[in-house]
């Protein structure tokens, strides 16, 4: 393309200087003249950059959507189809125009899918990865494909990787196997490596990394105790944040003055990140984020403390050989450690325990006395909701008379899709779809629950705060046990709260205990009066333990190289 210096471009590119490959394509082309492989690399650049702005995420994905209409569904117009709708899913919850969005990458696919629903060569591509997402399809191949991009493709790869994790049909052997290849892509610093272990004779230093430490992810309830009675103990906890400065809060300030030091990480390089850990000679680094938005579990390729865990925000392993452990506990792993990469520390009772609530007996009739009819719900997030999980709701429903089921979303193309679903096998009338509440709406979230009989849990990507939630509000939760982390959840909860006969272990296990309890209301009563005791005698709200708990675990694997740290 005349004007435009490639080989420049291209170096700018291996030293991720988005910025000027902006300046420089801006101020020697003309919009209307750039060709689509120039708009997909603009669109990346404003995607990736640091500090980018609303604004910029929406150029971005203007970018991106002119990239793929010039390119009349080439290789170039698929690209920037997927990094539309990566962009899309990447800051969902931060973006307010998302609807918008969503609805333009959804018209972008039918018209791919259209034109290329013969085309071997790009079927499961892109297009299946889209069909996941919004569609909640099970299939999702050829990957090495989409990773094309070698300085970028650690973007598409998280995508990939959290996305695996919501389908019905996935193992923990595959998944495995693809972290350890996706671990070596996230860059190899050349921050100094740790020649020694900065071990304070009074202190342990222990440092909490998070891009979450506000409003906007539930991790806030459970780690908020721990971190104040980790005051009482050897430790002294550092809060590494992540957030980014326009989106601090109220939580964020709490947090502030609850860790016993505070860094400010969120606009700052990764070399920056890793000097600024290191300089506080942390002895302990957890991140709480693993491979979701807005990580850096990348700077744990360098040895940066002693002991380096992943633990809360990801379920799972990250597969990075620099990452020791992963907390999890006895009944969330089991069978298949060899499959997570890092080494596993069990907790013996739970891997968590949440402290947003007091506990509190509610003593309100089952809404199915004011109704008439059994209500079921869901207020997990819609991603987790796949088509396997939607035909064993269906099968409830069609065997529990008049029953209804009440779920949130935030997505208007997969709300779409269920509603499309649901009125195809007869149950129009039997569904209601509620608006997802922000964090400050919390009492008419948690209000909701009030007009649930029985809540039923999503599989194989277990919900944790929303089971928690439904039984703290005296609500049964009736999950499916799986074979991995995440689908193990729900199973380890109800376990701590004495619920064994809430845990399925098949659809059709899930199906009949739904269908029991729903057509036997003294037995669903019965359930429903005794949560109470249940929850109360449970490790699920006890932080006092948990603490003692982790500090145990600490102490297990710490390098002790100064007997007097105690």
């Amino acid at each position: 393309m005349s004007g435009i210096d490639l080989p420049k471009i291209q170096k700018l590119l291996r030293e991720k200087k988005f910025s000027k490959i902006i300046f420089e394509i801006e101020g020697l082309t003309l919009e209307k003249n750039r060709p689509a492989y120039i708009h997909n690399l603009l669109g990346v650049c404003r995607a990736m950059q640091k500090g980018r702005t609303d604004m910029d995420v929406q150029l971005a994905l203007n970018n991106f959507e002119a990239a793929f209409y010039k390119d009349e569904l080439g290789q170039v117009s698929l690209d920037s189809l997927c990094s539309h709708i990566t962009l899309c899913a990447e800051m969902g919850r931060r973006e307010s125009d998302l609807v918008n969005n969503m609805i333009k990458s959804e018209k972008m696919y039918l018209e791919a899918e259209k034109k290329f629903s013969k085309n071997e060569k790009y079927i499961g591509f892109g297009l299946d990865l889209y069909k996941y997402l919004l569609k909640h399809k099970e299939r999702i191949s050829k990957l090495e494909e989409m990773i094309s991009f070698k300085d970028l493709n650690k973007l598409y790869g998280t995508i990939y990787i959290n996305s695996q994790m919501y389908l019905s049909n996935w193992k923990q052997k595959d998944f495995g196997e693809f972290q350890k290849k996706f671990s070596n892509i996230f860059n190899v610093y050349n921050a100094k490596k740790l020649s020694k272990f900065n071990v304070d004779k009074n202190k342990i230093k222990i440092g909490f990394l998070s891009p979450d430490f506000n409003k906007s992810h539930s991790i806030t309830y459970f780690i908020k105790n721990l971190i104040k009675d980790l005051k009482q103990t050897k430790f002294e906890t550092h809060g590494l944040s992540l957030v980014k400065t326009n989106e601090h809060d109220e939580t964020t300030d709490n947090f502030k003055v609850l860790f016993d030091k505070w860094s400010d990480l969120g606009e700052k390089t990764d070399q920056e990140t890793i000097d600024t850990i290191q300089n506080l000679n942390i002895d302990v680094l957890i991140d709480l984020a693993g491979l979701w938005s807005y990580n850096k579990i990348g700077i744990f390729n360098t040895r940066i403390c002693p002991l380096q865990i992943s633990w809360l925000g990801f379920n799972n392993s990250t597969g990075m050989e620099e990452v020791d452990f992963i907390l999890a506990d006895v009944n969330t792993v089991k069978g298949e450690e060899k499959y997570y990469g890092p080494k596993i520390y069990k907790f013996p009772r739970i891997w968590n325990s949440h402290c947003g609530f007091k506990i509190k007996r509610y003593l309100s009739e089952l809404p199915y006395k004011k109704n008439g009819h059994i209500t079921f719900g869901s207020l997990n997030n819609f991603m987790k909701i796949n088509e396997e999980v939607l035909d064993v709701w269906i099968n409830i429903l069609k065997n529990v008379k008049n029953s209804k089921i009440i779920l949130k979303s935030s997505l208007y193309v997969c709300e779409d899709v269920i509603r499309k679903k649901f009125e195809k096998e007869g149950l129009k009338d039997s569904i209601q779809i509620l608006k997802k509440t922000r964090r400050n709406e919390f009492l008419s979230h948690i209000n909701v629950y009030d007009k649930i009989d029985i809540c039923l849990d999503t599989f194989p990507f277990n919900g944790v705060t929303t089971t928690i939630e439904a039984l703290w509000k005296n609500v049964p939760v009736l999950t499916k046990a799986g074979y991995n982390f995440n689908s193990r959840c729900g199973e380890s909860i109800l376990k701590s709260a004495t619920l064994e006969k809430l845990i399925a272990t098949s659809n059709e296990d899930y199906i009949k205990k739904a269908v029991y309890y729903a057509n036997n209301i003294d037995e669903l009563e019965k359930v429903r009066k005794n949560l109470y005791d249940n929850i109360e005698k449970s490790a699920i709200f006890d932080t006092k333990q948990f603490t003692k708990d982790f500090c145990i675990a600490v102490d297990k694997k710490f390098p002790v190289v100064n007997n007097n740290y105690k």
